[in-house]
């Protein structure tokens, strides 16, 4: 299963605690496309920049404070995945605009809040 991870706030944050239950306080902002394989998902961390080119997946999260600072990036990977969940990133509560409610999903990367949610989410479409 391929999951790709863009959006405005928090991608490589949220790959982290994905992949490794590990945060960092610093900022390393997304600058280049990086695939990671575990087991039966590839992860591929995609660089919210015009020359990231959207590529075909199974599921789509797109991270962000809000909705609206992802529309752009939700319209550019239009027909590329089958699933779209948008993780607001220690942001408030929002009503789904991008995607059904319960992929609309509220992480805190330094507690781990919502992190269960998305796996459970994203194991549902093994």
């Amino acid at each position: 299963m391929k999951i790709c991870i863009s959006g405005t706030y928090g991608t490589s944050s949220l790959v982290s605690r994905l992949l490794y239950d590990e945060f960092s306080i610093l900022h390393k902002p997304t600058l280049l496309t990086t695939i990671y394989k575990v087991g039966k998902y590839e992860v591929v961390d995609v660089p919210n920049q015009d020359h990231a080119v959207p590529i075909q997946c199974d599921i789509l999260i797109l991270t962000c404070k809000t909705q609206q600072d992802v529309e752009h990036i939700a319209r550019k990977w239009f027909g590329k995945h089958k699933h779209l969940f948008v993780v607001l990133v220690d942001s408030a509560p929002e009503i789904p605009l991008l995607c059904p409610a319960e992929h609309l999903i509220h992480i805190n990367n330094m507690t781990r809040d919502g992190l269960i949610n998305l796996v459970q989410q994203i194991r549902a479409y093994k």
